[in-house]
């Protein structure tokens, strides 16, 4: 038999829900929280688009953790900075939009990958002709984010 190409949207899923579980535990309140945004944020995605998904996340958690998951890329440290959040609601939306940002940068999606702050990535999501395929990318990676979360961590 073939080999097959692995899917980078399930690995980065893999090391995130990875990274939550070892930083905050299985029924931590972070990790009950981090699983009601991977549920309830793929629909934003799906229903209001990606643009709109990420200011509601940036109104939820500020910007602070996703401008610097967009400097360092790696889920153990978005983890190292949100740990500095105190509220487990914010940090749970800032563990998600970082995440998500970071792998959209990392399938090498335009929008994302010269974006300094979140704020350039909404500027240059709003009236892109590729936004469609920054969506579609995003959505495959919040499908699996959610999938490993129901069945990682404990529900609220």
């Amino acid at each position: 038999m073939g080999s097959r190409a692995s899917d980078p949207a399930l690995d980065f899923a893999l090391k995130c829900v990875s990274a939550v579980q070892s930083a905050y535990g299985t029924k931590g309140d972070v990790s009950k929280r981090f699983r009601a945004r991977c549920r309830h944020l793929v629909e934003s995605l799906y229903y209001s688009g990606l643009a709109y998904t990420l200011a509601y996340v940036v109104s939820k958690a500020g910007s602070s953790a996703l401008n610097s998951a967009l400097e360092a890329p790696v889920p153990d440290k978005i983890i190292e900075h949100v740990k500095q959040v105190k509220e487990a609601e914010e940090a749970s939306y800032a563990l998600y939009g970082a995440f998500l940002l970071v792998f959209l940068k990392q399938a090498g999606v335009s929008e994302v990958v010269g974006a300094k702050t979140v704020l350039d990535v909404l500027g240059n999501l709003n009236g892109s002709a590729t936004a469609a395929i920054a969506e579609a990318k995003a959505l495959r990676f919040a499908e699996w984010l959610k999938r490993l979360a129901e069945g990682i961590f404990e529900a609220e």
